[in-house]
């Protein structure tokens, strides 16, 4: 299915000079920069230390199983949903689970867990928006000022096996399991390392530290990407609806024939609308801010104001009707934690984003142990 026609937003907006920045070079990175001399050489001692740095140095605590959730790109690999999905699933099959979130962009002075409603700026985005879809299941999420300081916390809690999201590989013991996490459609990204591309490391450092490669597999791509590891573990990815302020779901089908806008802080957000277009919805107005870009209220309405320009052109150019301003607006549950209940008078409805797991669950070491037998493979 074609993507939506997108919106020539990206820049120059009117936002603050860093999120301009940042914005540009993540668009940049995504897509692949054109090599010259420098960069390759750049790209080059980019890639030697990010293979030293794929194993990151922790100590892990005894008692503790620990699976390392990490990704093959900079952003926007989904292996943030991995991770909250691996484990809901562990608490639901009898684990005493916890999450591990990184704080980005929040410098929590002390261990502790991550409430949902606590302030994005105090525990990270990431971690607040996972607190709220584990907060059912009653998985703790935890953030510290070191990844050590938070898996001590989590065995003082109970926990006996800790996800952790954002690490691939630890040192010098190793994770009892590693997890990286490849997108389907891209599964490496630009294939290049900055500043050239988006690739975290070279993927035969990535694939030499883990365990077990899991590919986000959203109903829209192809069964077998080219690009893929042998043994590739695929994943099911799909939206499932979405959830008003309250928590209250709502059926995608029921938003057909309104004017839906889309805003979202965060890495390659064509494959938000990709996954939308399967439901039939074409956003009018889509704002696509740099990643984990703070949103605060002035930074929405001088973004609102350029994409609304910005639409009005396009459909001028195409002899359309002018849109009107969105009836609701559409983000992810990530982005949601820094949006009110309503922009401009519209209600922001989060997308509802699920990562079946049940076929890499089987093949953790870490699950060896349930108390319910494990989904057979």
């Amino acid at each position: 299915m074609p993507l939506p026609l997108p919106l020539p937003l990206p820049l120059p907006l009117p936002l603050p000079f860093m999120d301009r920045l940042r914005a540009r070079a993540g668009r940049l990175l995504e897509a692949g920069v054109e090599p010259s001399a420098i960069g390759r050489a750049a790209a080059s001692l980019w890639e030697i230390a990010a293979a030293r740095g794929v194993r990151r140095p922790l100590d892990l605590p005894e008692g503790l199983r620990v699976v390392g959730v990490g990704g093959a790109v900079l952003g926007g690999a989904g292996k943030s949903p991995v991770a909250v999905a691996i484990a809901r699933e562990l608490a639901r099959r009898g684990e005493r689970a916890a999450l591990v979130s990184h704080a980005y962009r929040a410098s929590p002075g002390s261990p502790r867990r991550v409430r949902r409603t606590d302030d994005p700026r105090e525990v990270g985005d990431d971690a607040l928006a996972s607190a709220r879809l584990l907060d059912a299941d009653g998985v703790p999420v935890i953030v510290g000022p070191s990844r050590r300081a938070a898996l001590d916390f989590a065995i003082e809690g109970g926990a006996s096996i800790a996800v952790v999201d954002g690490l691939l590989q630890a040192a010098p013991a190793p994770l009892t399991d590693s997890i990286l996490v490849l997108d389907a459609i891209a599964p490496w990204g630009s294939r290049r390392c900055p500043p050239l591309g988006d690739l975290r490391a070279s993927p035969e450092a990535l694939l030499l530290a883990a365990d077990h490669v899991a590919v986000v597999t959203p109903a829209v791509s192809p069964s077998s990407a080219p690009g893929l590891p042998q043994g590739s573990i695929h994943l099911p990815s799909s939206l499932a609806g979405a959830f008003d302020a309250a928590g209250r779901p709502v059926d995608l089908a029921a938003l057909k024939g309104q004017t839906v806008g889309l805003i979202v802080a965060v890495a390659r957000p064509e494959r938000i609308r990709r996954a939308l277009a399967v439901h039939g919805i074409d956003p009018a107005v889509v704002l696509e801010l740099a990643d984990h870009a703070a949103l605060t209220p002035a930074d929405r309405d001088r973004a609102r104001s350029s994409a609304l320009a910005s639409a009005r052109r396009l459909d001028h150019q195409h002899r359309a009707r002018c849109p009107r301003p969105p009836e609701i607006w559409l983000t992810t549950a990530r982005c949601a934690t820094k949006l009110p209940p309503e922009l401009w008078g519209a209600p922001v409805l989060a997308l509802d984003h699920r990562v079946e797991v049940g076929p890499l669950l089987c093949r953790l070491r870490a699950a060896s142990s349930f108390r319910t037998p494990p989904p057979v493979c």
